[in-house]
């Protein structure tokens, strides 16, 4: 059992290349440098063709929804690949000269609503100083990788931290800040945080731990991408972004600290922000929260908060501003580029250039460069009455449909990356080893205020294994959020935790601890800060619920108590899945059970399914390895018992009829082992009580096996109504390696 998946390296590590030399034209944040989609760089084309006009190189069968990044000689690309039991995300390291791949990673998709044409949604991060290129994926895997392509460290956010996703693939692009990698959810996990949160998740960007966690959100309205900007402003570095509440927000970037948020819309936000000279820009095309007309663009005082204007009934939902020479620039959900008085916020001008806008434009060299849905890449020239359109290249599938456009361009070193979700372009009028001057990263900010403000306990958020250690080091702030130093903490208390303390800040989880959940709280000079910690038992793991609290979920597991908790059942405890709330998130469970353990286990457990007025039956089963077993019925309503991974698009599936009854125990058993490459997945089921059948009930084969994964709990609930609907039971709960 491995002990996290990422590489835990105790301390935090300074950033030690911030005078290293970097390229002035790397495009490393997907809006660029400035964080707001402008390039100074000159020379660019005017038009262009795909099949020769200016076109320096085309990658086919590369696309993606997301923009490109540019870092030195290399261009890096998120998108899909591969069709049926191969399909899986992929991140493409490109040569910036010549389009040839330098090397790939696949990785599989599990566990998720999210359908495979939103593949690959969130955008790349780049760290300047490193090279080191940073990937969200729709299941919720979390990279690192170092610029020849090694997993330098990962998470599995959804197992790991109950990362949420809808179907819709929103799914929230990283930012790098200094020595930390932001990345932005809503999640729900264990204790406290099992209420469903807009929470945001500072990571170290060389290890992979997490820094601090803040929750700056009301209560979520949706899941959204809005990504994060983070500017100086009165000498401190402050992150403004949307938030699934509706608001946008100010943070001090390198503590969480929220600093002011603002509602201006009854729905979450997509649309990333721009800054300018203390005034934040943004926008949203849903209901206002204080009339019924629909959408508007806003001009707030990033001080405060307060809106400066706004001008209300556009519709610019999805894509983000361009700040330029005093003029706000906004492509609204109709692909209607607008440009705005930035002061004022009153129109100057409009010109269509679509019929739906989801990529954000880029301005670079007096063009705007802007792809619509339908399939068309944009070049529009700026002048004084408006634009012109200097180029509008068309791209079509073979059966005639569009290839549609929702990414954004990347422009540096005097070339245009265009992706389509089927090719990816590169467009220039230099040569193909033109590169842009070099110019010193900038240094980062030094705190003149050296009083101590704030600390933090590190890691925020951590979990060990039976025998195993933990170290914990407390860094302080000032009131700037700027970090100080490190000093050691006054006291150290545990709230649900039995531990052995070696020192000061050391806790040491004994062999043989059962299954802990709690906090450990640092003080030094009267302030406090908590870290959240598991302690997860050595295989093999066996749980009954006889010893756990009623009425909670069980320590550590990653559920809500609104979803599952420890109950009594004709004189014994169990885990009751809850039917009380109807709303997706609640109907169904995934609860986790661990962290992600290699490939070769089995985890079995007794399952009870109730019926509500005899035809609703829930869906009743076990995860392995990210691989589900459960009871369901098929298109044709008949029942079967199911593997799956990824039910959204059944890359691997399997159905095996069976007549399994509601209202009945049985117990559950599930296999995976990886041999020879494959992997082989196997499901039981039977009678409790009777004798365990030699013969699997169902089998299965994945020719792209998943590597790991947590053990964890399913179910589905249904007829959720004013009175509760079909819950679901499970006691005796064992996993064990496979011999």
């Amino acid at each position: 059992m491995r002990k996290i998946s990422c590489v835990l390296t105790l301390g935090l590590l300074a950033l030690t290349s911030m005078t290293a030399n970097t390229l002035a034209g790397d495009w490393t944040h997907w809006r660029g440098a400035t964080q707001g989609g402008v390039s100074d760089e000159t020379g660019l084309p005017d038009d262009w063709s795909a099949d020769g006009k200016n076109l320096l190189w085309k990658v086919p069968n590369s696309g993606a929804r997301t923009a490109p990044l540019i870092v030195g000689d290399r261009a890096y690309l998120f998108g899909r690949s591969g069709e049926g039991a191969h399909l899986q995300e992929r991140l493409m390291c490109l040569n910036l000269s010549t389009g040839e791949e330098l090397w790939s990673h696949k990785f599989n998709v599990f566990l998720t609503d999210i359908v495979e044409l939103r593949m690959g949604w969130a955008n790349l991060a780049a760290d300047p100083a490193t090279g080191n290129v940073y990937v969200h994926g729709i299941q919720g895997k979390f990279f690192c990788f170092d610029p020849e392509g090694n997993i330098v460290w990962e998470h599995s956010l959804t197992e790991s931290i109950g990362r949420i996703s809808g179907y819709g693939g929103r799914t929230n692009t990283p930012v790098i800040e200094g020595d930390l990698v932001i990345l932005s959810s809503l999640t729900s996990s264990w204790g406290p945080h099992g209420r469903g949160l807009h929470r945001f998740f500072g990571f170290d960007k060389l290890t992979g731990n997490i820094v601090w966690i803040s929750e700056p959100s009301g209560t979520p309205l949706d899941t959204t991408y809005a990504v994060p900007i983070v500017v100086d402003q009165d000498g401190q570095r402050i992150m403004f972004a949307g938030l699934a509440d509706g608001a946008v927000v100010a943070m001090q970037a390198h503590t969480g600290k929220r600093l002011w948020s603002k509602v201006i819309s009854k729905r979450g936000l997509n649309s990333s922000l721009v800054y300018n000279n203390g005034k934040v820009y943004a926008s949203q095309s849903e209901e206002n929260v204080d009339s019924t007309l629909m959408g508007g663009v806003y001009c707030l005082d990033g001080r405060t908060g307060e809106i400066i204007w706004r001008n209300d009934g556009l519709r610019v939902g999805y894509t983000s501003p361009v700040f330029h020479n005093g003029v706000l620039y906004v492509a609204d959900n109709s692909a209607n580029l607008r440009a705005l008085d930035a002061n004022t916020g009153k129109e100057k001008w409009s010109h269509n250039y679509g019929t739906e806008g989801k990529g954000s434009p880029v301005f670079a060299d007096g063009k705007f460069y802007v792809g619509d849905v339908a399939g068309h890449w944009h070049i529009l020239r700026l002048d004084a009455n408006g634009v012109t359109s200097t180029s509008n290249v068309k791209f079509e599938l073979p059966d005639g449909s569009p290839d549609e456009i929702f990414s954004s361009p990347a422009i540096g070193h005097g070339k245009v990356l265009l992706p389509t979700m089927h090719a990816l372009y590169c467009i220039s009028t230099k040569p193909a080893e033109y590169r842009s001057q070099t110019a010193p990263l900038p240094a980062a900010m030094k705190a003149t205020d050296t009083e101590i403000a704030h600390i933090q306990i590190y890691p925020a958020e951590t979990w060990i294994h039976a025998g195993e250690s933990q170290q914990f080091t407390i860094y302080t702030y000032n009131a700037k959020g700027a970090k100080l130093g490190e000093v050691v903490a006054e006291s150290y208390e545990l709230k649900g935790l039995t531990l052995d303390s070696d020192k000061a800040g050391i806790y040491h989880a004994a062999e043989g601890s059962p299954m802990q959940a709690g906090m450990v709280t640092a003080t030094y000079k009267g302030m406090t800060s908590t870290a959240r910690m598991r302690v997860f038992p050595s295989l093999p793991y066996k749980e009954d619920f006889s010893t756990l609290a009623t009425d909670a979920a069980p320590p550590g597991y990653i559920t809500s108590s609104k979803k599952a908790i420890v109950s009594e059942h004709e004189g014994e405890k169990v885990l009751r899945k809850l039917a009380a709330m109807p709303a997706p998130p609640f109907a169904r469970l995934r609860c986790y059970v661990l962290p992600p353990v290699d490939t070769g286990y089995t985890i079995s457990a007794d399952t009870y399914g109730f019926s509500k007025r005899r035809r609703f039956v829930p869906d009743q089963g076990l995860i392995n390895a990210r691989y589900l077993f459960h009871t369901t019925k098929n298109i044709d309503r008949k029942k079967v018992i199911r593997l799956t991974s990824w039910a959204a698009i059944p890359r691997v599936q399997k159905d095996v009829e069976m007549d399994w009854q509601p209202d009945t125990w049985y117990s559950m058993k599930l296999s995976v082992d990886i041999v020879n490459g494959v992997g082989q997945i196997k499901g039981k089921i039977w009678p409790r009580g009777d004798a365990e059948p030699d013969a699997w009930s169902i089998e299965m084969e994945d020719p792209c096996p998943n590597p790991d994964g947590s053990p964890g709990l399913y179910a589905y609930s249904r007829a959720i109504t004013s009175t509760p609907g079909t819950e679901v039971l499970f006691d005796n709960v064992e996993i064990t390696l496979n011999k």
